[in-house]
């Protein structure tokens, strides 16, 4: 190889392949990968017969439990029907090796066999003989198929009240947090008005609690307000009537704060950004605004945060 001469970068040879392979030089070649046969595609029959079989699963899938208890009962008494008709054929089922007849006991006993055929029991005191084994395979699957799909739907079914009890609960427990959180913030926020006048209380001090509660009660007004707005489950009227005045009553005593924090009003960015949020999102809060119609309490109570919120203005 050139590389064992001394030539590590073969394009600075002057001489080139072809000198090297005349004076007697040995050339490596890489190996080619075998080249694999690409996959067949799926011809337009399998692919037609596919579509056929996911339209037939759906269409089952599709119907309700007591739909599917009908089309199951019914196909096997057609198929008990086509069973004891065989016998006028020749083609008859086989009670312990011996032809059932034509007669009603026949067809009692195809009814049967057609039962204990479509329930995969298989006792073997009836069996198909001839074209019929066909038959009972065809109804055995149909079967398994139709009680697949009701043991789907009892379980979907189940799983659906589980998952809406535990949205319920969830639910329950969010608005339990925005009443406490609003509980803490309205107290937070008379606590401040209290000591705002206050020569010694520190207005940094002042500062940072009065951004801390405006923040917790614009991020509780705000799911107040998906709530309402955009309301994915309805609360019961009592507990939206406890938190509407609990935002009410937030609003007055924040009202009643403002008036003592001008100073600190000016000077903090995020007081501003917060109590401009608050205004916006309570003055859209109001009996003529929300899209549900409430009961006139719930109503008198979103007129009067509206009002406080006239007040920030």
């Amino acid at each position: 190889m050139l590389g064992t001469l001394g030539y590590s970068n073969v394009r600075h040879y002057a001489g080139g392949l072809s000198d090297w392979t005349s004076s007697g030089g040995s050339l490596e070649r890489a190996e080619r990968a075998p080249q694999t046969a690409p996959a067949a595609r799926p011809g337009p029959d399998s692919a037609k017969g596919a579509d056929v079989s996911t339209m037939l699963i759906d269409m089952v899938g599709r119907r309700t439990i007591s739909q599917l208890l009908k089309i199951w009962f019914w196909m096997i008494l057609a198929f008990g029907l086509v069973y004891w008709l065989s016998s006028f054929a020749g083609v008859a089922l086989r009670a312990d090796g011996v032809p059932e007849n034509h007669d009603f006991g026949g067809l009692l006993d195809s009814i049967y066999f057609s039962f204990v055929t479509a329930l995969s029991i298989g006792y073997g005191d009836v069996v198909p003989s001839g074209p019929m084994r066909i038959m009972a395979i065809i109804e055995g699957a149909a079967g398994l198929l139709i009680f697949g799909c009701v043991v789907s739907k009892l379980v979907s079914r189940r799983q659906d009240e589980l998952l809406e009890q535990t949205h319920r609960i969830a639910f329950e427990e969010r608005l339990g947090r925005v009443r406490t959180n609003l509980h803490l913030a309205m107290s937070e926020i008379r606590s401040i008005a209290e000591h705002c006048a206050d020569p010694a209380m520190p207005p940094e001090r002042i500062q940072t609690r009065v951004e801390s509660a405006t923040t917790v009660f614009e991020g509780e007004l705000r799911s107040i307000h998906d709530l309402l707005y955009r309301p994915q489950e309805l609360p019961n009227e009592q507990v939206l009537e406890s938190i509407l005045a609990n935002v009410a009553a937030g609003l007055r005593e924040l009202n009643d704060l403002i008036a003592c924090i001008a100073e600190i009003r000016s000077e903090s960015s995020a007081l501003r950004a917060s109590l401009r949020d608050i205004g916006r999102l309570s003055g859209e809060i109001c009996g003529d605004c929300v899209p549900r119609d409430y009961a006139p309490e719930l109503k008198d109570w979103m007129d009067r945060i509206q009002e406080q919120s006239r007040r920030m203005v």
